[in-house]
Parts: structure tokens; C-alpha cells; sequence
């Protein structure tokens, strides 16, 4: 038996088979694969949907909401703990923490070493910008 036929005669499996071990490849991607004949697939139009692709296509609708840039300072801050970094920085801060206003767009960056200081630098935030804005922190909004 010669290579060409051998591949021929491995190939003759049906679509599943190919699709999972060509790493979840797309029946298009199959069907070009078929036309340039690098491949033998009888049944590829009854190619199966394929739980791993649906589970991999699934996303989780993070806010579900009005999206209005707020009418005033401090009306909504984002905010979002990074971290551990692979690298600490100088004194070996691990993480950082960022607050941005929604309305003005201007932001606050605070180094930590550890997780924990996140609320202890919210205090610190909240405190510098009530003060400088005369407004209050009306929400906070984090993932």
C-alpha cells in the first residue's frame, strides 16, 4: 500500500472524528480542506453540533443596563483590582487598583502589595476626590 492510499484510507472517517481532531475546526474550514482534497469526508453535511464549540461560543452578558455616561462628577466610578503582576514593582508591589470617573473620564491608579488594601485604597480615593470635587461618590461600579 502506497502513502497516497493509506492517506486515503485514513481519511475515510466520518466529519466528527475530523472536526475534534483538528481542534474543533469549523465545517467551513472542513469544507475547503474536502475541496482542495486533503481530506475524505462522506458526511459532511451531517456533521453533528458539537457541545465544546457551543460551550466555547457561550458569554456572560456582564451588565445588562442603560449605558449613559453619568450627568456629573462622581455620579459612577469604575473600578478594577490587576494583579498579581509577574513582575512586582520597586518595594514589591504585586497589584494595582484603578478608579475612573464615568463622566470625566479622568482616573486614579494606587500600587498595592496585597489584594487586601483594595477597600483601604477606595477610602483613600474617596476621601482626595470629595474633597477636591465638593461632590460625593454616588456608585461604584466593579466586575
Amino acid at each position: 500500500m502506497t502513502a497516497q492510499h493509506k492517506r486515503k484510507f485514513d481519511n475515510h472517517e466520518n466529519a466528527q472524528l475530523w472536526h475534534t481532531r483538528l481542534s474543533q475546526i469549523s465545517k467551513y474550514r472542513i469544507r475547503k480542506l474536502v475541496y482542495s482534497k486533503s481530506l475524505e469526508i462522506d458526511d459532511l453535511d451531517n456533521l453533528p453540533t458539537c457541545k465544546s464549540c457551543l460551550k466555547g461560543k457561550m458569554t456572560k452578558k456582564l451588565f445588562v443596563g442603560q449605558s449613559t455616561i453619568a450627568d456629573s462628577q462622581l455620579d459612577l466610578i469604575h473600578t478594577d483590582v490587576c494583579g498579581p503582576l509577574n513582575t512586582p514593582a520597586r518595594g514589591e508591589y504585586s497589584y494595582f487598583i484603578t478608579f475612573t470617573d464615568d463622566h470625566s473620564r479622568y482616573g486614579y491608579v494606587y500600587i498595592m502589595r496585597y489584594k487586601s488594601e483594595a477597600f483601604g485604597r477606595f477610602k483613600e480615593y474617596r476621601l482626595e476626590v470629595e474633597n477636591q470635587t465638593g461632590h460625593k461618590i454616588k456608585a461604584l461600579r466593579s466586575d
